[in-house]
């Protein structure tokens, strides 16, 4: 899983200490999983907990480890029964979601401040792809705000990988099959012969890509980027792709997927020194904790 380090004006984790969180997650995620995988193939996974279980300190990952995923019976008055994985495979779809939550725990809350984050989150469909199918030495900032030139701007996704930046815009078009990339303001997206208009989305990714080189150049920071519009399900027809920018449609997707799924790298000083300083001009917007909530905080750290 990709680590969130950033999710809009959210507090975070990652920016109270970007050489401790990422790491600690990383433990943290093999160590849970091992224990869950070991009690799925023992067929110990939804027993009463043992005594041992019982008294250990009740972190966040302990309820996952404990949690029962319900499901409401469909459109019946029949009681919703727990779903119980049948297979590795569900078992791993079903701890990734658990994840879910505790990613956007950490990106919202520090042991003493929290925002007030979007329940729309939970079920947001492009943030679980980029975090549920690339690896966990990827670190996200998801659509972060920042201030350039004395006014805040929401930016394009940051995926800050061990050995460079790709800063994403994501394009879906249920009704498209065919892009046309152009220089205009305006790029055409065709179904059937038929095109319509959207935003050149070319030029949210420029106003990000300053951003980025400003940082850089402001820490004297020397990590390769480049600009990405990614669209799996879409083909790109003719234009000329622009410096420092690729178009990962159809016909690329399954390579750079691929490229991205096989990295094996180990998290690098330099893209944590590169994370650290966007964190830094990052807009963050929280209050602080409640004393009781604070407390809870400490047993889940």
């Amino acid at each position: 899983m990709a680590q969130l380090i950033k999710l809009q004006d959210y507090v975070s984790r990652y920016e109270r200490n970007i050489f401790q969180y990422p790491p600690k997650y990383m433990r943290l995620k093999s160590e849970n999983w091992e224990k869950m995988r070991g009690r799925f193939e023992r067929g110990l996974l939804y027993v009463e907990s043992t005594e041992e279980e019982k008294t250990e300190k009740p972190t966040k990952w302990n309820k996952i480890l404990q949690r029962l995923k319900v499901e409401e019976a469909e459109e019946s008055n029949e009681k919703a029964s727990p779903y119980i994985p049948q297979t590795l495979k569900e078992l791993k779809q079903f701890f990734l979601d658990g994840l879910i939550p505790f990613q956007l725990k950490w990106a919202s809350t520090t042991l003493q401040d929290k925002s007030f984050l979007a329940p729309a989150y939970y079920e947001e469909s492009v943030l679980k792809y980029f975090l549920q199918r690339f690896p966990d030495t990827y670190l996200l900032m998801y659509n972060p705000i920042v201030e350039m030139k004395k006014a805040h701007m929401e930016l394009e996704h940051i995926m800050i990988g061990p050995f460079g930046i790709e800063i994403i815009t994501y394009l879906t078009d249920s009704h498209g099959e065919l892009v046309h990339p152009s220089s205009e303001k305006s790029w055409y997206i065709e179904e059937n012969g038929v095109p319509h208009r959207r935003m050149n989305p070319l030029i949210p990714l420029r106003r990000s890509e300053t951003f980025v080189k400003s940082v850089l150049r402001k820490y004297d920071l020397d990590f390769p980027f480049r600009k990405v519009v990614l669209a799996p399900d879409l083909t790109f027809m003719e234009g000329q792709e622009p410096y420092q920018t690729v178009y990962i449609g159809k016909e690329k997707y399954n390579d750079w997927f691929k490229e991205k799924r096989q990295m094996k790298s180990p998290l690098k000083h330099d893209q944590l020194k590169v994370a650290e300083a966007l964190l830094k001009h990052s807009r963050t917007t929280s209050v602080r904790r409640p004393e009781w909530d604070y407390e809870e905080s400490l047993m889940e750290e």
